[in-house]
């Protein structure tokens, strides 16, 4: 005889079908860039807000106006993945984004941030929870804790943050462990991994206070940081977001594919220091016919180091132009430009904010 639910579990599910996470399936990704409408050559900052309302800061770098940028509202997550100054923000903006005129080069208007840093003193303000390496989190803790005048405390015992804060936290993750952050104690949240980056991780003196600042400068040394690291956001919709940091293409990308499963990536093409476009190309897709790695369903382009865009579309002999053409068309690209924000389903179709994808009829040359 078949057996007939329990009330508990009935009632159970009704209150999942009820909750109104299921009704807000999108996760929104603003780009927090130099100049609205475009992606300029200092553009790293990411803002992503899963269903339940969790907000993170990815990389907030030197295009967000510190803790006061309007831009940014409710920070309730703070993601690092390393502390060169483009990412960790040895400069804060000091020009309108608005302003047509702002500059999209290099030649940014900005305020010093040394030796606190942008990310410490947005994370300071927000009450936000900083989820780094160890490494990172106690000198991102040390910072905070000399804006505030008291000590930063660890986020959580176990992998639960709850959010949002009435004070900010630090709290590192692992190679291979993971956070949940949620604005319900037990209740579903945000997954947050690390991942493996190749790429160097050291600390410009200017950070530091003497004698360690004036000894390395002296030396031309880097304070040495730890590895640098990617994360993987799973959201409550279900995408699952790579974000590739200043990482070079590695086999770590098949195993990060294998277990996780990222459905959209970020992923930097800027070339010299960091993935060049067609390495970037070969790890999303079957480049030159070989197996890729990541293996997503769509993609947003990151750290460029270039004025990519003008008027909002992608300038010809650009490194994303040339990104973009390796793809083709079987890859959705969509280009991360400033104050845009693009909304995406649990399958990272872009449902709102994107326009078409941008793609090209160019064929790939492996020369």
């Amino acid at each position: 005889m078949r057996s007939v639910p329990r009330l508990p579990v009935l009632l159970s599910l009704f209150a999942a079908l009820a909750s109104p996470a299921l009704f807000a399936q999108n996760v929104q990704v603003t780009p927090l860039g130099a100049r609205t409408g475009e992606f300029c050559q200092a553009d790293r900052a990411l803002l992503f807000e899963d269903p339940t309302g969790v907000r993170i800061l990815y990389d907030p770098g030197r295009t967000v106006a510190g803790s006061a940028d309007p831009r940014l509202g409710a920070v309730h997550v703070v993601l690092l993945s390393h502390v060169h100054g483009d990412h960790l923000g040895d400069v804060k903006l000091a020009q309108d984004p608005n302003d047509p005129g702002s500059a999209c080069s290099g030649a940014l208007k900005t305020s010093p941030a040394v030796p606190v840093s942008n990310t410490a003193e947005i994370a300071a303000a927000k009450n936000a929870a900083v989820i780094v390496s160890a490494e990172v989190s106690t000198f991102l803790g040390a910072k905070i804790e000399g804006l505030r005048g008291k000590p930063t405390a660890q986020c959580a015992a176990g992998n639960e943050i709850v959010v949002p804060r009435t004070e900010p936290c630090r709290a590192n993750v692992g190679f291979g462990a993971r956070r949940i952050v949620t604005r319900t104690a037990g209740a579903r949240g945000v997954r947050i991994s690390a991942v493996a980056a190749e790429h160097g991780n050291g600390l410009d003196p200017a950070f530091l206070a003497d004698p360690e600042k004036t000894n390395l400068a002296a030396n031309g040394l880097l304070a040495p940081m730890g590895p640098a690291q990617g994360y993987v956001l799973g959201f409550t919709n279900g995408l699952v977001v790579y974000l590739s940091g200043d990482t070079g293409q590695s086999a770590d990308m098949r195993t990060i594919h294998d277990f996780y499963r990222p459905n959209l990536a970020v992923i930097n093409i800027g070339d010299v220091f960091t993935t060049g476009p067609e390495e970037a190309a070969f790890a999303m897709t079957h480049l030159f016919a070989m197996t890729h790695l990541i293996e997503p369903l769509a993609v947003i382009p990151s750290h460029a180091n270039e004025v990519a865009t003008e008027g909002g579309a992608v300038k010809a002999g650009t490194r994303t132009a040339r990104f973009i053409e390796l793809v083709g068309g079987g890859l959705p690209v969509y280009v991360p430009l400033s104050g845009r924000t693009m909304e995406f389903d649990g399958r990272a179709k872009c449902v709102a904010g994107c326009g078409a994808p941008a793609r090209t009829a160019v064929k790939p040359n492996p020369h």
